[in-house]
C-alpha cells in the first residue's frame, strides 16, 4: 500500500494526500460502531418505555405466543435497528463531508478521487458495501484484506464509491496547508477566495500554487527550490512593486521571494482578501 497520493485538484493545483493507516480506520470503526449501538440502545429503551408495538412483537416472538404478528412486528425492529447502523455511517459522512465522530476523533476522513469532500451519494455507496467488507461478521477481514492489497488503500466499497480515506492532521509548513485541508476548505465554502492588492488581484488558483509550493519547499533541492520560487514569483512582483531586473540578479533570490509569497499567504490568511467577480490569473500552474 502507497503511503500518500498526488491528486490535481480542480484548481490545478497538484495536492499530496497522506492515506489513513489500518490502524486509525479500524480505531474510528471501533469507536463509530459503539456509537452507534449507543443509539440504538437509547432507541430500545424508547420504545420500551413508550410500549412500541414492534417491541412488544418481539418480547411475544420470543416467548412463542405471538404468531405470524409477532413475526412481522419483529422483522422490522430488526430491519428498523439495521438502517439506524447503516445510516449512522451514511448521515455523518455526508452531512460533515467524509466524516464521522469516530473519524474525527481519529483525524481522518473520506474523500474523492479528485480531491474533493464527498457528499450523501458516495456516503451510500461505500456503504452499501459494507455488509460485504465486514465478512466475516463483525471481524472485516474481506476488507481489512482488498485494502491491504490495494495501492491506495481501498476497501470494496471505496471502489466502487471512489474515495480515499486519507489523514486530516498533518505537519504544516508555517501556517500553510495542503492535503486533506484544501478538502476542509472546499467543505467550508473558502476554497476559491482572491487576494485583492493595490496594483492587481492574485486568483485562487494562484494562491493555492503558493500555498502548495511554500508547504513543500523544504523537500526540494536548492536549485529545484530556486527555479520554483522565481516561476511563481516573477509574475507577481508587478502586483507587490517590485523591481525584476534588480531582484532577478540578486544573491538571495530565492529567500526574497519566499518572503514575498509568506507575505501573500499572510494576507490571504488574515481574511484581507477579497472575493472578486472575475479575478485575473496570473502565474503558470508548476505542479
Amino acid at each position: 500500500m502507497d503511503e500518500s497520493v498526488f491528486i490535481s485538484t480542480p484548481d490545478h493545483v497538484s495536492l499530496e494526500f497522506e492515506f489513513a493507516g489500518p490502524g486509525s480506520r479500524f480505531s474510528a470503526y471501533l469507536l463509530d460502531f459503539l456509537y452507534s449501538v449507543l443509539l440504538m440502545i437509547a432507541l430500545f429503551l424508547l420504545m420500551l418505555f413508550t410500549g412500541a408495538a414492534g417491541l412488544r412483537s418481539l418480547v411475544s416472538l420470543l416467548r412463542g405466543d405471538g404468531g405470524w404478528i409477532a413475526s412481522w412486528g419483529a422483522a422490522l425492529l430488526i430491519l428498523m435497528l439495521f438502517a439506524i447502523h447503516w445510516g449512522y455511517y451514511v448521515f455523518f459522512e455526508g452531512l460533515w463531508h467524509g466524516s464521522t465522530p469516530g473519524k474525527r476523533s481519529l483525524g481522518i476522513r473520506v474523500i474523492r478521487q479528485d480531491g474533493l469532500p464527498i457528499g450523501f451519494r458516495e456516503a451510500a455507496l461505500r456503504n452499501l458495501l459494507r455488509v460485504a467488507d465486514m465478512l466475516p461478521p463483525p471481524c472485516y477481514i474481506l476488507g481489512g484484506l482488498v485494502a491491504h492489497f490495494d495501492s491506495h488503500g481501498r476497501r470494496l466499497g471505496d471502489m466502487v464509491a471512489g474515495t480515499y480515506v486519507v489523514m486530516e492532521k498533518f505537519a504544516q509548513a508555517g501556517r500553510s496547508a495542503s492535503g486533506a485541508a484544501w478538502a476542509t476548505r472546499i467543505e467550508k465554502g473558502r476554497s476559491r477566495q482572491a487576494l485583492t492588492l493595490p496594483r492587481g488581484t492574485l486568483s485562487a488558483q494562484q494562491i493555492g500554487l503558493i500555498e502548495q509550493f511554500l508547504a513543500r519547499r523544504h523537500q526540494l533541492t536548492q536549485e529545484r527550490r530556486g527555479n520554483l520560487v522565481w516561476q511563481i514569483t516573477e509574475p507577481l512582483l508587478p502586483f507587490l512593486a517590485e523591481d525584476r531586473d534588480r531582484l532577478a540578479k540578486s544573491a538571495e533570490r530565492t529567500e526574497h521571494c519566499e518572503r514575498l509569497l509568506l507575505q501573500i499567504l499572510a494576507m490571504t490568511q488574515s481574511n484581507e482578501a477579497k472575493p472578486v467577480a472575475t479575478p485575473k490569473t496570473v502565474g503558470p500552474t508548476l505542479f
